[in-house]
């Protein structure tokens, strides 16, 4: 570990109480220095203003290792006293931290390091992993109900478990990183996790649903269910596949809204008639900020679904859709633009400003476009179709084509080749 020189060991020895003083081991005192609270008297003695030399070392690390923080964790907080200073905050960037300790100490700074490289091994007890354990749990800035909503995961989708601080913060199998309740997901080992992905699962193929106590509609329900769902498939029963869940509950699921994972598997396709049928199917469900389910969606969340009804995995925003497959420029007559091809929309760029993308839909044929904007709906482009949307059309920007891309892009996979499915 790093240390700091003279000046805060000199204040921890001024606020140590006497009575502590008399102790016959050198390292008596050194256990000392542990159990008082260090960090809060740097950080009250410390300057937070950051050095100019040190805000460019940080900034040039963040934009190569960690640049968009949606997937990636680089929050480093700061305290200075001369060359003295001291790290906090997490990261996920083993590479990043090292980089910025090399370069802090070729500047000669003194460095304490409390900087903690993510998953927390130690704090999470080896359950560096997790599974989603409802229906449809909502992922948020912050570990609190009242934080914004990032996101959503469904169940049975496994995620990486980073820390726990009443909460967990996890990572999401398109990489995004927010924090759940403790109760959207049962915490794994990695062997647990791959117990799970090799277990014979149950997928929910109908938008809403519910799984009993007993093979029968009668019974006493155990959940709810949404479309993506993934359960364990322990049985069959007349009519009702009996599952179980990640922390272990039982029950019982319809095969009239439900299949096994390989049958489902056998009879997909990934062809754009079936994706743009799959859309049209979610017609009317209302526009939830951040939703990813059967349940709302917003606009990215809308794709993100019907793709991964497909068994396709995409990246969860709008911003980060658009840079995944083929870009294509939209031909004014809209003739070089294909059926599934994803449509996106938002400021365009000026001498001043950068171009801005804010929201997505899907190309449907016919200048006719999908999206979830107060609800799924179809929209035209076109002045003469009844369904003209002049405000998209205003803010149109670009298409991307992604279907022909599917596993040959790092963003761009499958359940069967994703590295969170695979472990």
């Amino acid at each position: 570990m790093y240390l700091f020189r003279n000046k805060f060991v000199a204040l921890l020895l001024v606020i140590t109480p006497k009575s502590f003083w008399p102790m016959k081991k050198l390292s008596s005192l050194f256990s000392l220095f542990l159990l008082i609270p260090l960090f809060a008297v740097a950080s009250e003695v410390g300057d937070r203003t950051i050095p100019a030399e040190v805000a460019q070392l940080a900034d040039s690390l963040k934009q190569k290792l960690a640049p968009d923080k949606r997937v990636a964790l680089f929050d480093v907080d700061y305290s200075f006293s001369g060359k003295n200073v001291m790290l906090r905050g997490v990261t996920t960037s083993a590479e990043a931290k090292t980089a910025l300790l090399d370069g802090l100490a070729k500047k000669g700074y003194a460095v304490m390091d409390c900087l903690q490289v993510l998953p927390d091994e130690a704090g999470l007890e080896g359950k560096t992993y997790g599974i989603v354990n409802v229906s449809v749990c909502n992922l948020r800035v912050a570990p609190d109900f009242s934080s914004e909503m990032m996101t959503q995961g469904l169940m049975g989708m496994p995620v990486r478990v980073l820390q726990r601080d009443g909460w967990y913060r996890i990572q999401t199998p398109d990489n995004y990183i927010a924090w759940v309740h403790r109760v959207g997901i049962h915490p794994v080992t990695r062997e647990e996790l791959t117990a799970w992905n090799n277990a014979e699962k149950i997928v929910v193929t109908s938008h809403y649903g519910f799984v009993y106590s007993q093979p029968s509609q009668a019974s006493q329900t155990v959940s709810d269910v949404a479309a993506g769902n993934r359960l364990k498939w322990e049985g069959t029963k007349g009519a009702f596949y009996k599952v179980a869940y990640p922390d272990g509950r039982q029950g019982y699921i319809s095969k009239s809204i439900s299949m096994p994972e390989k049958k489902w598997r056998a009879t997909l396709k990934q062809d754009a008639a079936s994706i743009i049928a799959t859309a049209h199917s979610m017609m009317g469900i209302p526009y939830l900020w951040a939703g990813t389910s059967s349940k709302g969606v917003d606009c990215s969340g809308f794709m993100r679904t019907v793709l991964f009804m497909h068994d396709i995995i995409i990246p969860r925003d709008a911003s980060q859709q658009a840079y995944v497959g083929e870009h294509i420029d939209i031909a004014p007559d809209f003739s070089n633009l294909q059926p599934g091809d994803l449509i996106f929309f938002g400021r365009k760029a000026t001498p001043e400003r950068k171009e801005r993308v804010v929201h997505v839909g899907m190309y449907i044929g016919n200048k006719r476009f999908i999206h979830s904007q107060g609800d799924v709906r179809v929209n035209s482009f076109s002045p003469d179709d009844e369904l003209f949307d002049e405000y998209n059309l205003g803010r149109l920007l670009f298409a991307t084509r992604v279907l022909p891309y599917i596993n040959k892009e790092a963003l761009l996979n499958t359940t069967e080749t994703n590295p969170f499915y695979s472990m």
